[in-house]
């Protein structure tokens, strides 16, 4: 069924560690009857100008976005960056850095899963990035085709996942240069699918350190949470935001399915023009 008047303002195609090309993403959020979509692939921007193109002929607004890892304290956090100049210099020097970290941090994951026994290459997992930023849901796939486990949950629950034997940790990349980044090139950082395992301290130690808002619908985020994060938002005068998180998977949410009303680009592009 169509859902006009929303956007949805997260998710992924094949230049991260979905499944689906940017043009196809647009396609399917027309399908969903969206107004208004952002592609925010994991640590890339690789996809802004295919989605803009499609965008443009199908007559569908794109959101400039990324997905960027980041760290308070111990904590990895995921950090949305919105409506930033996605062609600065400074932000493409960031991204090819991370583009290496996430090359080496494959590598020393093939490794592990070598030492344990486990017959897999890199380039099995390279064939599986094709090119797109290396993540460990690339490995998880290459495991799958070998035939090694049953299925990507299989691999991430006995390999892959955090403290599973597998595990690498990511680089450390401090939350508050990352939200200085995304403020230096006019963007707005707005905290990912914070859920159950953010506390208010963290989320608080955040928006002390710049964070503009909240993503307050998600697919894994329940009614209760959902209440929680509008009020927390308001406390903290943080901006919302929601998507569907969609990869493309067949058994995963869909674009469309999750979102926000077409007023919150509105407030994110003022916040943005506050940095310009």
């Amino acid at each position: 069924m169509a859902r006009y008047n929303l956007a949805d303002l997260h998710t992924h195609s094949f230049c991260s560690d979905g499944l689906r090309t940017p043009a196809q993403a647009v396609e399917e959020a027309c399908k969903a009857g969206l107004q208004a979509l952002s592609l925010t692939d994991h640590d890339t921007v690789d996809g802004i100008d295919e989605a803009l193109e499609a965008g443009e002929k199908q007559g569908l607004e794109i959101i400039p976005g990324t997905e960027l890892s980041a760290h308070i304290k111990d904590r990895e956090v995921h950090i949305l960056a919105y409506c930033m100049e996605w062609r600065d210099p400074s932000l493409s020097t960031y991204l090819e850095q991370l583009g290496r970290q996430r090359y080496d941090r494959g590598i020393a994951i093939v490794e592990r899963l070598n030492n344990l026994g486990i017959e897999l290459s890199l380039e099995d997992v390279l064939g599986e990035a094709s090119g797109s930023s290396l993540g460990r849901p690339h490995i998880a796939a290459a495991m799958v085709n070998r035939g090694l486990v049953a299925n990507k949950d299989e691999a991430f629950d006995r390999y892959l996942g955090d403290r599973s034997p597998a595990f690498e940790p990511k680089p450390y990349m401090a939350a508050g240069d990352v939200i200085d980044l995304i403020h230096s090139v006019k963007g707005v950082a707005v905290l990912a699918h914070p859920g159950t395992s953010l506390s208010e301290i963290i989320i608080s130690q955040l928006v002390n350190s710049g964070l503009d808002g909240v993503e307050v619908f998600h697919p894994a985020h329940q009614p209760p949470q959902i209440e929680y994060y509008i009020q927390l938002a308001g406390r903290y005068d943080l901006l919302q935001s929601g998507g569907s998180d969609s990869h493309g998977n067949a058994d995963g949410s869909r674009i469309g399915d999750c979102g926000i009303g077409y007023e919150a680009i509105a407030a994110l592009r003022e916040r943005a023009a506050s940095y310009a």
